[in-house]
């Protein structure tokens, strides 16, 4: 079992597993390198176990709790935690509030669950990045995303609500000011950093996972 490194930084993002097939191991790999707190909910449990990694908080119904004892065992020291809801995802962020948890990296399937709309309600109480089929989700909610990328790379931009208006720098496509409702993309015309931002507006910016995933 591969462990986390001993000293933990308390500003690292957790972990919050209730998907594992929505990004590689490779790139969970590269999430782990820092030793964040690693949350998984008994929906991904099976195949986090055969990953062979430090598990920190299990997430559980409170019917599955004795059945998960002896499963857990070589995870000692670990915390399960009973719910009775059946939203163990929501639970998930339940208990990353309660411990007062900055900031999280999610694995989560976004048409099965309320992800989407549990990362725009928590936006102001915890920072959330979500993996979802090997691309990188941020939910921009002031409105403004600057980054540092290399040429070429692509980035989709969903806007959320009617009226918004973007501007555009150091990409293919130069914006100022223009309206859009329809997800679009933008590519990068320089090495270099770019920037999109809306009239104040909130909208999802995506990007496909790259092996800089913590910039």
């Amino acid at each position: 079992m591969s462990s986390h490194h001993i000293v933990r930084d308390e500003q690292e993002p957790a972990l919050l597993i209730d998907d594992p097939k929505t990004l590689s191991l490779e790139f969970v790999e590269l999430l782990l390198e820092w030793s964040p707190t690693v949350v998984v909910t008994t929906n991904a449990l099976e195949e986090v176990l055969h990953w062979g990694i430090k598990i920190d908080v299990v997430i559980a119904r409170f019917e599955q709790v004795e059945a998960l004892k002896p499963r857990l065992k070589l995870q000692s020291p670990v915390k399960l935690l009973a719910f009775e809801s059946n939203d163990l995802l929501n639970a998930g962020f339940v208990y990353l509030l309660d411990n007062q948890y900055p900031a999280v990296n999610v694995l989560a399937d976004i048409f099965s669950t309320r992800i989407l709309d549990m990362v725009k309600e928590l936006s102001t109480e915890l920072d959330v990045v979500l993996f979802y089929n090997n691309q990188k989700w941020v939910y921009v909610r002031r409105g403004l995303f600057q980054k540092w990328v290399s040429t070429g790379q692509v980035f989709g931009i969903h806007p959320i609500v009617p009226g918004t208006f973007f501007k555009s720098e150091g990409f293919y496509t130069e914006m100022e000011n223009e309206p859009y409702l329809e997800p679009f993309e933008l590519r990068a015309e320089v090495s270099g950093k770019v920037r999109v931002q809306s009239n104040e507006k909130p909208f999802w910016l995506i990007e496909e996972v790259q092996t800089d995933v913590y910039k």
